[in-house]
C-alpha cells in the first residue's frame, strides 16, 4: 500500500513535480555532480568513473564551464551527461522572475552551443518555487532533484560522506555530489577528499549490484518519482 501511495502522489504532481529518484528499484542509480567543472577535482572523478566503468551527470555553472572548456569537452567525450546547474552559484529563488529566466535561457544556450540540447536542469542549492520551476519547463528543461546525499560541503570523514550517500542506497536513486564546491564567504572549505568519496560511493553501489548511470539513462528503466520539491 506504501508503493502504490508514493506512485499515485508522484501521479498528482506531474503537473509540478520535481524527479528525484525512479519507481520500481531497477540495478541502476545515476551519480550526479555539481558546482563544476573544478579545474582540481573534475579530472580525479572522471578517472575515477573510468575506472569504475560508470557514467555520471553532471550539472554545469556555465561561467565555470566557460573557464574550462577542457573539463566540459573530456566530460562530453568520455561518455557523461551533461545538465544545468546556472550560470554562476546563486540562489535562484531570491532573482526578479524577468532576472531568472533571462539568465536561464542564456546559461541554457551557451551550453547547447557547446554539448547539443540541454534536457536537465537542477537548481543551485536545490532551491526553487513555483515560478522558476515553471521558468525551467518553459524552457525545455526537466528539474532534477536527488535521494542521496553524501553532504560533502562540510567537514567529515571520507568514510562517513560515503556511509551519508549510502545508508539508504537502492536502485533507481539519485546520488548528489560535487565535483566543484561553490561556498559562501563565511562557510568553511571542508579539506574532504570528494574524489575519494565518489569512489566509495561507486564501489558501496557495485558491492550492492548496482550499476551507476545517467540520470537520462535511469529515466529509461522506470517510471519518474517525483517530489513536492519547493525550498
Amino acid at each position: 500500500m506504501k508503493a502504490l501511495a508514493r506512485r499515485l502522489k508522484s501521479l498528482a504532481l506531474t503537473p509540478i513535480g520535481t524527479t528525484i529518484s525512479v519507481f520500481g528499484r531497477p540495478d541502476a542509480v545515476a551519480l550526479t555532480f555539481d558546482d563544476g567543472p573544478d579545474p582540481e577535482v573534475t579530472p580525479r572523478v572522471l578517472s575515477v568513473l573510468r575506472q569504475r566503468n560508470a557514467r555520471a551527470t553532471f550539472f554545469v555553472l556555465t561561467d565555470e564551464a566557460a573557464r574550462h572548456p577542457e573539463l566540459l569537452k573530456r566530460i562530453a567525450e568520455e561518455g557523461h551527461e551533461i545538465g544545468l546547474h546556472f550560470d554562476r552559484h546563486d540562489r535562484i529563488t531570491t532573482l526578479a522572475p524577468g532576472t531568472a529566466m533571462r539568465r536561464m535561457k542564456a546559461a541554457r544556450d551557451s551550453l547547447a552551443a557547446v554539448v547539443g540540447r540541454v534536457a536537465l536542469f537542477r537548481p543551485p542549492y536545490g532551491s526553487q518555487n513555483y515560478t522558476t520551476y515553471a521558468i525551467a519547463r518553459l524552457l525545455g528543461l526537466r528539474v532534477v532533484g536527488w535521494s542521496q546525499c553524501a553532504s560533502d560541503w562540510i567537514e567529515q570523514s571520507v568514510g562517513n560522506a560515503v556511509q551519508a550517500a549510502c545508508h539508504s542506497l537502492s536502485g533507481g536513486d539519485i546520488i548528489l555530489l560535487h565535483d566543484g564546491l561553490v561556498l559562501s564567504p563565511e562557510e568553511p572549505r571542508p579539506s574532504l577528499d570528494r574524489a575519494a568519496v565518489a569512489d566509495g560511493v561507486l564501489a558501496e553501489a557495485q558491492a550492492r549490484g548496482l550499476h551507476t548511470v545517467t540520470v537520462g539513462a535511469l529515466l529509461k528503466r522506470g517510471p519518474a518519482r517525483l517530489s513536492h520539491w519547493f525550498r
